[in-house]
């Protein structure tokens, strides 16, 4: 099909117009006959618009943005993320990359089995006992439905908080418009955070298509991503991981499982953890500011938008445009969680070892695999990094599995998993730095302690008697009759 030359003349015009007279052109699908006021207490552009304004939108592309604005501004819904279309989002990519898998009635036992070994090997690693469930299979798709609430949870305060950002920004950049303009907005802030949530919402599909697309199990994050603590994996996304390795399917599948159920025994074990780390992200997500000259200049890098198109948008990387303005409070709380997730996955990983050893021959080449695979194509960093911005150190990881390595030797089983039963006992990051120096300190701790109780046992012993009686109290001498009158002590007599 051929272009006709008015279809031509469009093209050229749209592309070669005026930025000022685009922007004119905006204003009056927005706001019909009262634009004309509008435009004229401009008078000249709104903003410092960039020369190839006219190459980011096409007119069909403005009147689409102009209609949803006016849905928008007339709207009294509240704004937030739209999670049912974020779902259908994250389907629809996986099915676009190809992805989508059935799970098969053999894979799915072959998977429970793997699970119940896996259950038996660790009982003698940990104190910690195997949550109520029996574990389940789940195919890509499944994995999309089950991990969802959990995700949301995750995301949602940080939605949240980023399109307040942007309402915060847009409601102050708009105090400099002239005040027809601000009248016919009404509130600025929220017809822009509504564009936002739509835009988020597209991306966290996005990031979940890929969480389901390379997740072993449920705890791939360092979080557990079901509503319940039962284990799980996806047979799919283990069995394309192994195609590569030079160990069998089916120990590397064993070895998976061994690492899933040890995850969801110290999440079902430690009630405090799952909640502190949820929480310790909305707290994080409450210190979101937007970078606005980010923004400009990467609108400026994506070309033509179609804005009534949000799958067909270019892909707006959300990671760039916020700054965490952070007091000192914030910064130890994003280091907080860096370092207990670190110390999650460093136990994962030094009791799975354990637990493997005896069984598995190709024991210590997995865990290095996986320890490659955290530090290149980690699941965790289509969350964590992508969307939090918070850095999963490999260093810090090695550290944390070299601390409950020497945990083991020094406390035993017992004593180091009871560490978890307040974060008051977990170690600092120095700690980890220098984990003799902290074991070293608690053996001196602890001998104190029993020293003190000892000396606390004498003194109210000795206290205790001397209230009964101001003589000390003694055995009868060798040649002393007893108190009953009793000399069977006495030597015989001598003829």
């Amino acid at each position: 099909m051929t272009n006709t030359p008015n279809d031509h003349n469009d093209s050229h015009d749209s592309h070669s117009q005026d930025p000022n007279e685009i922007w004119k052109n905006m204003l009056r699908e927005i706001f019909g006959e009262d634009s004309a006021e509008i435009i004229e207490q401009f008078g000249g552009s709104a903003f410092p618009l960039p020369p190839d304004f006219g190459q980011m939108f096409s007119p069909a592309h403005l009147s689409a943005f102009a209609q949803q604005l006016q849905r928008m501004m007339n709207s009294t819904e509240e704004n937030q993320i739209d999670w049912a279309a974020c779902r259908n989002v994250a389907h629809s990519m996986l099915a676009r990359s190809g992805r989508v898998d059935q799970l098969d009635a053999a894979s799915a036992e072959k998977a429970q089995t793997a699970l119940r070994t896996a259950s038996l090997w660790l009982d003698v690693s940990t104190i910690f006992d195997p949550p109520s469930g029996t574990g389940a299979a789940y195919s890509r798709p499944e994995m999309i439905n089950h991990s969802f609430e959990t995700i949301q949870q995750l995301l949602d305060p940080v939605g949240r908080n980023v399109g307040r950002a942007f309402a915060e920004m847009m409601n102050k950049q708009a105090e400099a418009l002239p005040e027809a303009l601000r009248n016919a907005l009404g509130n600025p802030g929220s017809f822009i955070a509504a564009t936002i949530f739509q835009v988020l919402g597209v991306q966290y599909g996005e990031s979940i298509a890929e969480l389901a697309a390379s997740s072993f199990g449920s705890t791939d994050t360092g979080v557990p991503l079901m509503s319940s603590s039962d284990p799980v994996l996806v047979p799919a996304n283990i069995a394309e991981f192994s195609e590569n390795l030079s160990v069998g399917a089916d120990e590397a599948m064993l070895y998976v499982a061994v690492r899933e159920c040890a995850a969801t025994r110290l999440f079902a074990g430690v009630p405090w953890l799952r909640p502190r780390i949820l929480d310790t992200i909305a707290e994080i997500a409450s210190g979101f500011e937007v970078n606005f000259e980010a923004i400009s200049e990467h609108i400026r890098d994506m070309g033509e938008i179609d804005m009534s198109q949000p799958l067909a948008m270019p892909d707006f990387d959300m990671s760039n445009i916020f700054t965490l303005e952070l007091n000192p409070d914030q910064v130890d709380t994003v280091e907080r969680l860096e370092l207990l997730l670190a110390l999650v996955v460093g136990w994962v990983e030094e009791i799975s070892a354990q637990a493997v050893a005896p069984h598995l021959p190709n024991a210590v080449a997995l865990r290095e695999m996986f320890s490659r695979r955290y530090a290149t194509n980690n699941p965790a960093k289509h969350v964590w990094e992508a969307q939090l911005g918070i850095e999963l150190n490999p260093q810090r990881l090695r550290e944390a599995a070299t601390f409950w390595q020497q945990a083991t030797r020094e406390q035993g089983a017992e004593e180091r998993d009871r560490l978890w039963s307040h974060p008051d006992l977990l170690p600092t990051a120095n700690a980890l730095e220098n984990p003799a120096e902290f074991f070293a300190s608690d053996a001196d701790s602890s001998q104190s302690d029993i020293s003190a109780e000892l000396d606390s046992f004498l003194a109210q012993l000795f206290a205790e008697n001397s209230e009964q009686t101001n003589d000390v109290p003694h055995e009868p001498k060798f040649d002393e009759p007893h108190a009953d009158g009793d000399d069977r002590d006495l030597p015989p007599e001598q003829s």
